[in-house]
């Protein structure tokens, strides 16, 4: 179980982030600075709280809802619940906006400035504010005012377009690369604050992130228009168009992926094999790497056929990791999560006190620091949880002033949060 006070600090430690994020992009974003040891403020509306606190999965324990969606990607965070309509409320978010060194918003594009909280407005308040904005095409450019999600942005990036069979991501790939790119955008600008003592406004599209993606098929584009030979790459399905051996192979119990593209593994996966396949080292198809990926749909069938005729998934690993040839039965969620050895040496999954539900396994942090770790910095916060400590400790509020904040419902957190400061 994790001890939250015995934490070294993060390369973070001393940001302060107000955090008008929701769903996932912007709360990815401040997940990961927060997990670096940046004090997020989360700012969520009057009673009913951020978007991600009604997703599910939910589950009501103690007489206390839990959405598994916002403990994840709200962990580490400080919770404050306030009515912005009102004049105090919106005065309260100006003076956490004064004590903050960054604002990250990821609403469509106009909500801000309908609040009177868009980057010039803002600036006024904190001349030096870095001010981070998300969405999914971004805050110009004649789609900034379409609304959108993370399909959307699939959509959009060409992302969907390359998939064989009409489908989605199996996670918001839009949402987390956007997100992603948000964070280090902040962490540079937060760098060039310190060199040049200036803030900026950063714009992040979740269409641009994922077009900036396109490892192979932009650029395989882009290389056949610049000779005059236009080629649009094909759609992907389990193998890869245009390596090989690389790709999905299904297996009698399960799959398996196999990548081979240097040339010295491809004799070991060949003779791995066995004699039945020892053509294949003669064939001017797969004279090199080259010629084998030119030839990859042909030559992945080939591998497919292998492993559909071995007895398990788990001999054709056991077999290609002795030969040396990079492969992967594919894991599921089950075991990575509770009994893969890779994933608790990495501390990728850890054990968290959850309030009023108790033992939670969570994420770790994927990046690995060895002086100031990003890591997991606290639960998933209660609606309003740290309403009176922010006020108290940031703003120098005394009891009886946050008392008629209460009184005046400008400020609310849920039943719980006494239930859990009392005991």
């Amino acid at each position: 179980m994790v001890n939250f006070d015995k934490l070294l600090p993060g390369c973070l430690d001393g940001v302060t982030i107000v955090d008008f994020t929701w769903v996932l992009a912007g709360p990815h974003a401040t997940k990961l600075l927060a997990d670096m040891g940046a004090s997020v403020i989360k700012i969520e509306p009057f009673k009913v709280g951020a978007n991600e606190r009604h997703l599910l999965l939910t589950k009501t324990v103690n007489d206390v809802k839990h959405s598994s969606y916002s403990i994840n990607v709200n962990r580490g965070k400080k919770s404050i619940c306030l009515d912005m309509k009102k004049a105090q409320g919106k005065e309260i978010v100006t003076e956490l906006i004064k004590k903050a060194d960054v604002l990250v918003e990821n609403y469509s594009p106009g909500v801000m400035e309908r609040l009177g909280l868009d980057y010039e407005s803002v600036k006024k308040i904190k001349e030096d504010i870095i001010y981070c904005s998300i969405s999914c095409f971004g805050h110009w450019g004649p789609y900034s005012d379409r609304p959108g999600y993370d399909i959307i942005a699939q959509a959009a990036s060409g992302f969907t377009a390359m998939y064989e069979l009409p489908q989605g991501a199996p996670m918001s790939i839009g949402d987390t690369v956007a997100g992603t790119h948000a964070a280090l955008g902040i962490v540079a600008a937060l760098f060039d604050k310190k060199v040049h003592g200036r803030g900026q406004n950063i714009d992040i599209s979740m269409m641009d992130c994922l077009f900036s993606l396109h490892e192979n098929s932009v650029p395989w584009y882009t290389i056949s228009q610049a000779v005059g030979e236009k080629i649009a790459p094909p759609r992907l399905g389990r193998y890869y168009f245009n390596y090989a051996p690389f790709g999905v192979f299904q297996g009698k119990d399960g799959r398996v992926n196999i990548a081979c593209l240097e040339e010295p593994r491809w004799p070991r996966l060949v003779a791995t094999m066995g004699e039945k396949y020892a053509w294949l080292m003669d064939d001017p198809r797969t004279k090199n790497v080259s010629t084998r990926c030119l030839n990859a749909t042909w030559l992945n069938t080939i591998i497919d056929e292998w492993v559909m005729s071995m007895d398990s998934v788990n001999e054709v690993e056991r077999l290609l990791q002795e030969a040396e040839v990079a492969c992967q039965r594919v894991l599921g969620i089950p075991e990575l999560v509770d009994t893969d050895p890779h994933v608790k040496a990495r501390e990728m999954i850890i054990e968290v006190d959850q309030p009023f539900l108790g033992p939670m396994k969570m994420f770790g942090s994927p990046i690995k620091m060895s002086k100031t770790p990003s890591c997991l910095r606290g639960y998933g916060p209660l609606l309003g949880e740290h309403n009176d400590d922010l006020l108290s400790k940031v703003l120098d509020l005394n009891e009886e002033q946050i008392t008629a904040l209460y009184s005046d419902e400008v400020l609310y957190h849920e039943p719980a949060v006494e239930l859990d400061n009392k005991g």
